[in-house]
């Protein structure tokens, strides 16, 4: 009868044998450094104000494209102040463009640098705002008949130049109004700790 203990030392040497447990990859994910956790939350932040930002931009590109149309069709029909529908042209044109480069910034951004053009062009977008306001501001309110001949300008182009301005100047008017009195609060509320603590000061010298 054959023996073969070489291959029952095998066996039981493979028996005995530990198992290798496959690496837990539940606790690599678990553990994550301060950067990606930040990261994550601004990922998170950008999924929830996506939609309000995308329904913002298409409203302000609705606004603008009708201006740029008003003012082309409001060319020579305004002779109070014929500049009055060049700024509607050159304030949707130039909304228009600043708008759709805010939306394709990742794919321009490939190619050139992006925050040189829009400060370019929201500095030539102010410029316009000044002017506008001037003359739309001064002719206020002009005649709404052609029969005024030089008095005349029409209707919507003026209306549309006089209600966009009118509102950009009160959001700016309210936010500065508001930052102010932002300010005002941060110097009140630093005054009186500073008082506080000099009338807390005499009394701890005398104890």
């Amino acid at each position: 009868m054959e023996h073969h203990p070489q291959q029952s030392t095998e066996s039981s040497g493979a028996q005995h044998q530990p198992l290798n447990n496959p690496p837990a990859t539940g606790s690599s994910n678990a553990h994550h450094t301060p950067a990606q956790t930040q990261k994550a939350r601004i990922a998170k932040i950008k999924q929830k104000i996506l939609p309000g930002v995308k329904i913002t931009l298409l409203l302000s590109l609705i606004i603008y494209l009708a201006m740029l149309i008003i003012g082309i069709l409001g060319v020579h029909h305004c002779p109070v102040e014929e500049n009055i529908p060049l700024f509607l042209i050159a304030t949707g044109a130039i909304g228009l463009i600043t708008k759709i480069t805010t939306y394709m910034r990742e794919q321009i951004m490939r190619h050139f640098q992006v925050g040189y053009v829009e400060s370019s062009l929201y500095t030539v977008e102010m410029v316009f705002l000044i002017l506008g306001a001037y003359w739309v501001y001064k002719e206020y309110p002009p005649k709404y008949d052609p029969s005024f001949g030089h008095a005349y300008c029409q209707k919507t182009a003026y209306m549309m130049a006089f209600v966009y301005i009118t509102f950009i100047l009160s959001f700016a008017f309210v936010m500065i109004a508001g930052f102010i009195f932002f300010l005002c609060c941060i110097c009140c509320l630093a005054g009186c700790a500073l008082s506080s603590d000099n009338e807390e000061q005499p009394q701890g010298g005398a104890a």
